[in-house]
């Protein structure tokens, strides 16, 4: 089950409510970075843009950013604050990334939403959190350096760019989405289903969206319908083309500033869990959109986040969340490499998208998943066994020969959970799996991946591990075999398992496709998942309000404790799951990529 304990961009872009002063001297700077390459702005450009030199445009905006940094005076270790208007993300793109280069600390980006902001206006919602003066205290403290920019403050004019490189520039930036096919989308993403039956938000409850910009106008609708039922404050952090921001930290920020997280960061999280905020998440990342950034800085920086947010998450009080699936252009290059144009291959993955989410079935489904956790539980089982099958001889083939041993506390769960208030929710969307929480020392044998796995904007292939006692004693991967050795160290309890999921007959694996994506592709198949497990599948641990005697009586039923929960996928049709009661009788679960009992 995927657990969201960290985001790496949303927690480098913490972005203040505005700005506390202008810069003194000159132009002011944006949020994002330039990008698209120039074959790929010519290719969708009209005439006049055809003519445009992507490379002189580039040329001209550093050496503006290069003269506002000058004209700042800014100093190795002193952060940096920036409010502008979403067009100029491309300008400020570059901003973040030689501010880094110069040794800055932070870049804090705030960008304009004014259409997010007429709604809040419309419904006298606008959020007010007591962090973020705390926020505006850190900065100031930090002796920030502030840049401000807006329509009269335009740093693309400051750049002495011509009409025809505004233009093109501003165009590189966004993707020009058909009518029929946003359509399409927002019949995948229905605002009712999401607030009401996948949330179950609740009247004044506050929610936080973080979605990709190219989901902006499906954010909105939902929005706009949750003000309507009274939800709200509603705040939306979007993840700008190519998350430029997050990147330039990660490739640029000196190691100590990598590893430093801002103090309001901690109390931002706590007073979002005390007000039991909602929390949505778009999903429709690229994949590979960090491919290009060193895995050990990706590591270092999440592991920073993790130690300061992870213990927040896990002693506050549990509040409704969800990740949605929701394809854009960047996620369907991944899953859709036979359809070529990125428009044709998001509309055919917008109609599997209705699909896959289950759509206006959600409630019945979830029924029957919660009737099969039912059945799984009165197995009283004490084990369970993966193994995979040589398709050709139909005989064990040793790839996959996994035991997974089970607490005497151990429950199945699936679908919808229930907040600490008694508020019944959805997750995942989609989702396929009924899952529990193993004894962290009863697992051994070998295990392969049969799904790559996307991990912090890197594709992880061919995984292969072995476990002994519960530990993770070889780790092997065909691809990024580095990156995941790091992850299996990152964190106490990140190389014994926390989580043992059962999937069959998802529509997901009935696409045949590999979306590389965690949240489609464990809906797909059976997976286990390395860090930390689930209070809900102990028996008796909810209903332990204290934190840490609760966390006390998860160590004592061996259920893992970790400051990550990183699923990979184990089974598939040439895989059979057979379950070991603990008087001994064996029951296959699954086989056939099918449910058995």
């Amino acid at each position: 089950m995927g657990l969201k304990i960290s985001a790496i961009s949303s927690v480098a872009q913490a972005s203040p409510k505005q700005i506390l002063k202008k810069a003194s001297k000159p132009a002011l700077i944006t949020a994002g970075a330039l990008i698209s390459t120039t074959a790929a702005i010519a290719a969708k450009s009209n005439a006049n843009v055809n003519k445009v030199s992507m490379p002189v445009v580039e040329q001209k905006m550093r050496t503006k950013v290069g003269e506002i940094l000058d004209g700042i005076n800014l100093k190795e270790g002193q952060p940096l604050v920036v409010k502008a208007d979403k067009s100029q993300i491309p300008f400020v793109a570059i901003l973040a990334e030689e501010a880094y280069k110069r040794g800055a600390s932070d870049f804090n980006l705030e960008v304009r939403e004014p259409e997010l902001e007429k709604m809040q206006a419309k419904y006298c919602k606008e959020p007010d959190f007591a962090f973020k003066k705390k926020e505006k205290e850190y900065y100031n403290q930090k002796g920030a350096a502030y840049l401000d920019f807006n329509a009269k403050n335009d740093p693309y004019k400051a750049s002495n760019l011509t009409n025809a490189e505004i233009y093109a520039v501003k165009k590189s930036n966004s993707v020009n989405i058909p009518t029929r096919v946003q359509e399409k989308l927002s019949s995948a993403l229905n605002p009712a289903e999401i607030v009401d039956t996948i949330l179950n938000l609740q009247k004044g409850q506050p929610l936080k969206i973080t979605a990709e910009r190219e989901h902006e106008p499906n954010v909105l609708k939902v929005v706009e319908y949750a003000y309507k039922k009274g939800c709200g404050p509603i705040e939306v952090t979007y993840t700008e083309y190519g998350d430029p921001i997050g990147k330039a930290r990660l490739k640029y920020a000196k190691e100590e500033y990598l590893k430093d997280v801002p103090s309001y960061i901690a109390d931002a999280w706590k007073e979002r869990m005390d007000r039991h905020e909602a929390r949505l998440f778009f999903d429709g990342e690229d994949p590979e959109g960090m491919s290009d950034v060193d895995p050990k800085r990706i590591v270092m920086r999440s592991k920073a986040i993790s130690s300061i947010v992870s213990p927040i998450r896990n002693s506050g009080p549990e509040s409704q969340w969800n990740i949605i699936y929701a394809p854009t252009t960047m996620s369907v290059k991944s899953a859709y490499p036979d359809i070529k144009d990125s428009i044709k291959a998001l509309e055919t993955a917008a109609d599997d998208a209705k699909k896959i989410n289950r759509c206006g079935e959600l409630e019945a489904h979830a029924a029957k998943l919660s009737a099969v956790a039912q059945k799984v539980n009165a197995l009283k089982l004490d084990k369970i066994h993966f193994y995979s099958i040589d398709p050709n001889t139909k005989m064990p083939d040793g790839k996959t020969d996994l035991t997974v041993g089970l607490t005497k506390n151990a429950k199945f769960c699936a679908a919808a959970e229930k907040t600490d208030n008694g508020v019944i929710f959805l997750a995942n969307t989609p989702t396929e799996e009924v899952f529990s929480s193993p004894d962290k020392t009863r697992t051994n044998g070998w295990v392969s991946a049969t799904l790559p796995l996307c991990l912090n904007g890197n594709l992880i292939e061919g995984i292969r591990m072995r476990f002994e006692n519960g530990k993770a004693v070889e780790v092997y991967a065909d691809k990024n075999q580095e990156l995941w050795r790091e992850h299996v160290k990152s964190a106490q309890g990140a190389d014994m398992l926390g989580e043992v999921a059962l999937v069959a007959g998802s529509p997901i694996f009935a696409t045949g496709r590999v979306f590389n994506s965690t949240l489609l592709d464990e809906n797909a198949t059976c997976h286990i998942a390395i860090g930390r497990g689930f209070d809900e599948c102990c028996e008796g641990a909810k209903d332990i309000t204290d934190y840490k005697e609760r966390e006390k009586y998860l160590a004592e039923h061996n259920v893992n404790s970790s400051d990550i929960h990183t699923d990979f996928m184990i089974g598939g049709p040439n895989v059979v799951v057979e379950g070991v009661t603990q008087d001994g009788k064996k029951v296959v679960l699954i086989k056939n990529n099918a449910f058995q009992i």
